[in-house]
């Protein structure tokens, strides 16, 4: 096998269409998986979800018809608590509305299809955004963006330089070296000191991406749960071997060499780089902030019903403390074709202003 580079490693590893980690049918996320999100917990997040979009649909005086997107959607799970909240909650938004989950590859999508078949012709299931005409829009994704492959780098005494895969022949582990060949460098690494041996990640540009996402968006919001860090946290001197990590069965490693295809591969998200990008493609910052703040400022109707039980307090609980998901998680969120700035606190939040 010729040398490849770091990210084409991952982006096999996590997306070949017959033996990628996410090919096959989604039962990585939960207890009898690899690891658990918000969406683990119960229902609670996929409703203060709901309630965001059904606030923006109500402000936005939408009439006609007018979609969400579901980048991700894995098992269905955070679909299906979603679209069940708006249904019982919000059947004024509910009347016009057209759901979209978009995944890639066959196997799962077939498998959310099944899931969600009982809405109707509501939901489509779809590979991508490309045969979307243009619709007032609401897209939300939960820890997707850590799953974009990376390119992982390494100071040396000659600058930085690449990691790329190595086969020395059929049936023996594969290795990495180092490499001349690399990916743009941001401009962060190259001006600050870093002791030989220090090790990141950085992501090529998903300009693209973007791109397409905004060109079925006649106007709306996105909305990006993640784990990861702005810029200079990212890149701090002291994380000297980057957050690569590989996770199976809920036990995590730092080796992304072995049982390929069979285990979650993924590094933290760079926000301030994935801001710049989607800034680049026409959005407007709206938001960002730990998940424990935005859930709590958005849950405040739910929390404040007297059928409230005690399931869904821990349910909160768990999404919002600082020591579980709440401090773990940011939400990164975008409007797309209002006239409104960008948020100045998140701005400097992610180091994005002079």
């Amino acid at each position: 096998m010729s040398p490849i580079s770091f990210d084409k490693h991952m982006d096999l590893c996590l997306y070949h269409p017959d033996l990628g980690y996410y090919a096959q049918v989604p039962t990585q996320v939960g207890k009898d998986g690899d690891f658990f999100t918000s969406v683990s917990c119960g229902p609670l997040f996929g409703q203060i979800i709901a309630d965001v979009i059904a606030r923006w649909w109500k402000n936005a005086q939408i009439a006609g018809p007018w979609r969400i997107i579901e980048i991700g959607p894995n098992n269905a799970s955070l679909a299906i608590d979603v679209l069940d909240s708006l249904a019982l909650d919000h059947p004024d938004a509910w009347h016009e509305l057209e759901f979209c989950c978009i995944d890639p590859l066959p196997l799962p999508r077939a498998f959310q299809a099944k899931m969600l078949a009982s809405y109707g012709p509501k939901v489509r299931c779809l590979e991508n955004v490309d045969s979307l005409a243009e619709l007032p829009t609401f897209v939300y994704a939960n820890e997707v963006l850590d799953a974009f492959p990376c390119h992982l780098i390494e100071k040396t005494a000659e600058g930085w330089k690449e990691v790329t895969i190595h086969s020395i022949a059929q049936d023996t582990p594969l290795e990495e070296r180092l490499t001349t060949s690399i990916a743009s460098i941001p401009s962060l690494l190259q001006n600050c000191e870093y002791p030989l041996g220090y090790r990141t990640e950085i992501r090529d540009c998903s300009l693209s991406f973007w791109q397409k996402l905004r060109s079925c968006i006649s106007f709306g919001e996105l909305l990006w749960f993640d784990y990861g860090f702005a810029e200079p946290e990212y890149y701090a001197v002291e994380r000297s071997r980057g957050t690569l990590r590989v996770y199976q069965q809920h036990q995590a490693s730092d080796n992304p060499l072995e049982n390929l295809g069979q285990c979650d591969i993924t590094a933290h998200v760079n926000f301030t780089a994935v801001a710049r990008e989607a800034i680049a493609a026409g959005c407007t910052l709206k938001g960002f902030e730990p998940q424990e703040f935005f859930l709590t400022k958005n849950a405040a109707d739910r929390l404040t019903r007297r059928d409230l039980d005690a399931k869904t307090l821990r349910n909160f609980q768990t999404l919002t403390h600082p020591a579980h998901l709440g401090g773990k998680f940011h939400a990164l969120h975008f409007s797309i074709g209002d006239s409104a700035e960008h948020n100045s606190t998140a701005m400097r939040r992610l180091v994005l202003e002079s």
